[in-house]
């Protein structure tokens, strides 16, 4: 019996995603295919991997062990292949996110373009869009993955989610009150079509709370400090959609892009770009 890698990567995805849909979009496979691929390799090892209730999957204890020996197979047979496969691109390449973008699936693919491509510099910087944006016009960046409104021409659309109101589930709103409004701050995109929309619902409210990150915003939310805009990708199970009378429910939505500066065309530059599409878009 032999357990190849691509099916070993496939029984990954689908545990970590926890679904069969998003597995075969992450591998860029049909969702049959993603099936199919499951049940010939339950079919290989003649033991159940996944029990199935309605959408929920879960593991088996043939599952739990198999995961194991997976990440342990797939680990070192990539680094293997980028060990094997030293690019010779050279130069420095400096990259700005957007806070909000998974950093977890940022560093993986930072990493990994480190490895393939050892004699590359490559500086990350974090921050709000908007400033992350300005840097890159500037020249102070060559790439940007961050969130807009209006997607440029050159821009590489990754998704798009939609912005929505969100309250802890506690928060009581009573018509008439001054609402607490918590904000990423003046630099935040969405921060002026927030109190746009506040202020042609004739909504009085005040900024009890601004934080430039992600992590602290969502807190203040969970903590009943007010209410906010988030994205629908990115708010907490825990936040409720918060509305008002006279308030317009739906909010435009933001879409996630890579720039690139005009001016930073180095073939270094190009393969970030090719792999932050292959993993994020």
């Amino acid at each position: 019996m032999r357990l190849d890698i691509e099916s070993l990567r496939m029984f990954q995805a689908v545990v970590s995603t926890g679904s069969f849909t998003e597995a075969a979009a992450q591998l860029s496979l049909t969702q049959s295919a993603v099936s199919w691929k499951m049940k010939r390799l339950e079919e290989r090892l003649g033991v159940p991997l996944l029990t199935r209730d309605g959408r929920q999957i879960a593991l088996t204890e043939f599952g739990e062990e198999l995961l194991v020996h997976a990440g342990r197979i797939v680990g070192a047979h990539d680094e293997a292949v980028d060990s094997l496969y030293k690019s010779q691109l050279e130069g420095t390449v400096k990259l700005g996110t957007n806070d909000e973008i998974e950093a977890g699936e940022v560093a993986r693919v930072a990493s990994g373009f480190r490895r393939r491509h050892p004699m590359v510099r490559l500086h990350h910087r974090v921050g709000l869009s908007a400033p992350i944006g300005q840097q890159l016009k500037s020249g102070d960046l060559d790439v940007a993955i961050i969130q807009t409104l209006e997607p440029e021409p050159n821009d590489r659309v990754l998704w798009t989610d939609q912005l929505q109101w969100v309250c802890s589930p506690s928060y009581v709103d009573t018509e008439g009150d001054i609402v607490p409004l918590i904000t990423f701050g003046a630099n935040c995109i969405v921060r002026p079509l927030t109190i746009d929309a506040l202020n042609n619902a004739g909504i009085d409210h005040f900024s009890a709370f601004e934080a430039e990150n992600s992590v602290a915003v969502w807190a203040a939310v969970s903590a009943n400090l007010g209410v906010a805009v988030m994205n629908e990708r990115n708010s907490l199970n825990e936040h409720r959609v918060w509305t008002r009378e006279g308030l317009e429910p739906r909010l435009p939505e933001v879409s996630y892009v890579i720039r690139v500066n005009s001016r930073s065309r180095s073939a270094a530059v190009r393969a970030l770009v090719d792999e932050f599409l292959e993993a994020l878009g």
